[in-house]
């Protein structure tokens, strides 16, 4: 590939459109995420470089996770950028995408870069921009990209990519990072056991490694790497989890933690290995800010989370706001507003003084000093908590499709103009379709249907006050979408 960029003479094949997603570009390997596809993507992110004036005088950061072909895949992005001018560094190892964050505040770096596809199976990668406050690049800029990406696939080989590019190590930020967000002298002194599932991906012995002085004892879980991923899916949900629900009960573990691939995302089970889900461990994290850290402000979480969150802002006369899915709508919250704490459903929080980013990893240990300042158990926490301010019954399911679905707003209005007015014993009280179609009841329950914005799924949600309706409202979601009679 020249210094100037363009495609090479006998590689012009056009190529398909390249879509961003709530949180970057994600594809199969070898199919759609490709050495040319990438290569277009690297050149419409020079051009947008070129046309954006930088806002901080640091190098562009380029961070790669444990995927197949993931380092290279870096060095191919960072060699473009490289041979068109732009000073670039990447890791010197698999990194964390909350530690690029971090990496990008502290190098004063206008943008990072992580190859990476997060929670995806084993057979995608992708491409994530961040802004040098550390959050996700906003739509206007992932547009302004994707209308700069060059419709032939330039040329080049993986021998032509791989320039020599300067390496940074993001540990030593991180961890500098993490100790100041955390109450590090309760935590090295807390005697616990403690279950780390790493699922194969970059979180592997970042806690080990902060607290191997201390009286926490770890038991590590799938933390070789392996970019298949050992077969399983790189995705800290129940269904995935079962390895360390049997751990946690083996050794009277305290509390069991899971990360996804690029540790950005938490799971996490109780002492007596049961699935704590989102819609809990989010409300635990709020009130323990609130009550024992004294943070204030507005609560923001996307819209397929529970009705906890909403409850305690509002008995604390707190602010709150839903936002539609994908971390973006919370961290652009966080750089404008005072926002006390942002979570998602899918295991994304972040919370008063840190990044606008979710961190798997911090998140998993302010978990832990939750613990070590409250003296009580997760269990015994989320007891206390439901009596104070009601249940949460939630669960997710995955609906496997053909193809995505790329017509939300018709998908959604098709699923509206079937539904009974009574759903599960209660009346529909709303349908909003303003990212997938929430059904909302009249006790307060709900079900949310929402096409995923990376992959060929239906996600559906529903919380109400028993497993029972929950199972019920998501057995029906199922006859929606094909187009039975409810």
């Amino acid at each position: 590939m020249g210094g100037a960029g363009l495609p090479a003479v006998g590689a012009n094949t056009v190529a398909e459109t390249i879509k961003f997603g709530t949180d970057g570009w994600r594809g199969v390997i070898a199919d759609d995420f490709t050495f040319p596809n990438l290569r277009r993507v690297a050149l419409g992110t020079v051009t947008f470089l070129k046309k954006t004036p930088p806002t901080k005088p640091g190098p562009i950061l380029i961070g790669y996770d444990r995927r197949f072909f993931s380092k290279t895949f870096a060095q191919c992005v960072g060699g473009i950028l490289k041979q068109n001018g732009i000073a670039v560094k990447i890791a010197s190892s698999p990194t964390p995408t909350p530690a690029i964050s971090v990496s990008v505040v502290s190098h004063r770096s206008p943008w990072g870069i992580m190859i990476t596809a997060s929670h995806n199976p084993a057979i995608y990668n992708g491409f994530k921009l961040k802004e040098g406050s550390g959050r996700s690049a906003p739509m206007e800029v992932t547009q302004q990209i994707e209308s700069l990406i060059p419709a032939l696939a330039p040329g080049g080989s993986i021998e032509n990519d791989s320039v020599t590019l300067p390496t940074f190590d993001y540990l030593t930020d991180y961890e500098t990072y993490l100790r100041r967000r955390l109450d590090m002298k309760t935590l090295m002194s807390f005697r616990a056991k403690v279950v780390l599932d790493h699922l194969h991906g970059v979180a592997a012995g970042i806690p080990e490694t902060l607290f191997k002085k201390s009286q926490l004892t770890f038991y590590s879980l799938h933390a070789q790497a392996d970019p298949l991923f050992g077969g399983l899916h790189p995705e800290p949900i129940e269904s995935n989890l079962k390895t360390m629900h049997d751990e946690i009960r083996q050794r009277k573990a305290l509390v069991g933690f899971a990360f996804d691939g690029d540790a950005d995302r938490l799971g996490a089970m109780d002492e007596k290995g049961n699935y704590l889900t989102p819609h809990q461990v989010f409300p635990l994290l709020l009130l323990y800010s609130i009550e024992h850290k004294g943070w204030k402000g507005k609560v923001v979480q996307s819209v397929s989370l529970g009705a906890l969150g909403e409850r305690i802002a509002k008995a604390f006369n707190f602010p709150f706001e839903e936002v539609p899915v994908g971390f973006k709508h919370i961290a652009q919250r966080m750089i404008s507003e005072d926002i006390l704490a942002g979570g998602e459903e899918s295991g994304g929080y972040a919370f008063k003084g840190g990044l606008p980013e979710r961190d798997g990893i911090l998140s998993a240990l302010f978990f832990l000093e939750m613990l070590a300042v409250t003296r009580k158990t997760p269990s015994q926490l989320l007891k206390a908590m439901e009596k104070r301010f009601g249940a949460a019954r939630f669960k997710r399911r995955d609906i496997p499709l053909k193809q995505p679905i790329t017509d939300k707003e018709r998908f959604s209005k098709d699923i509206a103009s079937r539904l009974p007015n009574r759903i599960a014993g209660s009346t529909v009280a709303d349908i909003r379709t303003g990212d997938g179609v929430k059904i909302v009841l009249a006790d307060g329950s709900w079900v949310l249907m929402r096409p995923s914005g990376t992959e060929p799924l239906l996600r559906t949600y529903a919380e109400t006050d028993s497993w029972t309706r929950t199972d019920r409202l998501l057995a029906m979601t199922r006859d929606w979408v094909n187009g039975a009679s409810a």
